[in-house]
């Protein structure tokens, strides 16, 4: 039961291969299926030739790097964000431009209604009390109002309505009272969004890095990510760059090091997959 194929075994994880034994299948002289027990510098040379086999997709343009893709993903993550704030913040001034200019368009346009009515003879409080006494009287409907703000609220008043504002200033005074008061009662739960501040943008974030001076040239980390991990003059290894992988081949590299001289640090692509199981994993390495 401990035993595996060797292309499975070599597919698996450090925890997967824990008590496993890679073998293939060979034949002896009796034309019998025999198994045949591979060693781990093999398992190693087939890493190191698969990785080969990466690279040459890679510069083949055949195969697009795990390290590209979630630069890309992050990338187009953070301009989708970007854009819905903004979208957000116009929708928001859009609407408090409007709790704060159509009341009076409305009130005016109600008091130039009431006017006409009477036809300009009469006061609001004898407009109010006729159109209580006399329900045949034409109302001014919603819809009307509505209209009338729709075709003219966004515009200039002409120079006969300019002139019109003197004598209607009680009714739009009158008028504007109760519209405004309707207005600014649902405007409290409304007020403008407090900022918080984000925990995770303050959180400290430590770069990996490797004890080079204790380097004893074992490969393991130079065979997980060669664009990541390099050797020096001295061929002691070094971080040369640690956003060419991700966190969990850093991880990986710990777990793999004879020396135990590389500390993984905090992730620094927080959106990158399964980082709990990482960062749990990497902390006897911090």
């Amino acid at each position: 039961d401990t035993q595996v194929l060797f292309h499975e075994f070599v597919a698996m994880s450090a925890e997967e291969r824990l008590g496993r034994t890679p073998f293939v299948w060979t034949i002896n002289d009796g034309r019998k299926l025999n198994r045949l027990a591979c060693s781990m510098e093999i398992v190693a040379l087939a890493e190191d030739r698969l990785l080969f086999w990466a690279q040459l997709k890679e510069l083949a343009g055949l195969q697009v790097p795990e390290s590209v893709k979630e630069s890309i993903a992050t990338e187009m993550e953070e301009q989708f964000d970007a854009r819905v704030a903004e979208m957000r913040a116009e929708y928001e001034r859009q609407i408090e431009e409007m709790k704060t200019s159509l009341p009076q368009v409305v009130a005016r346009r109600l008091a130039e209604g009431l006017l006409q009515s009477g036809n300009g003879q009469l006061t609001v409080s004898e407009l109010l009390g006729r159109a209580r006494s006399e329900p045949d009287l034409k109302p001014i409907t919603a819809d009307a109002v509505a209209g009338a703000v729709g075709i003219a609220g966004n515009t200039p008043p002409s120079g006969a309505e300019a002139a019109a504002e003197a004598p209607i200033a009680e009714a739009t005074a009158a008028s504007a009272a109760p519209a405004t008061a309707r207005t600014a009662a649902p405007a409290e739960p409304d007020a403008e969004p407090v900022a918080v501040e984000d925990d995770d943008d303050d959180a400290l974030v430590m770069e990996p890095y490797i004890e080079t001076a204790r380097c004893t040239s074992c490969d393991e980390c130079i065979n997980i990510n060669k664009k990541m991990f390099a050797y020096n003059d001295a061929k002691q290894a070094y971080i040369k760059d640690p956003k060419a992988g991700t966190f969990a081949e850093i991880v990986q590299a710990a777990e793999k090091c004879t020396a135990e001289i590389i500390h993984p640090g905090t992730p620094l692509n927080p959106k990158e997959k399964d980082l709990e199981k990482w960062i749990e994993r990497a902390k006897p390495f911090n």
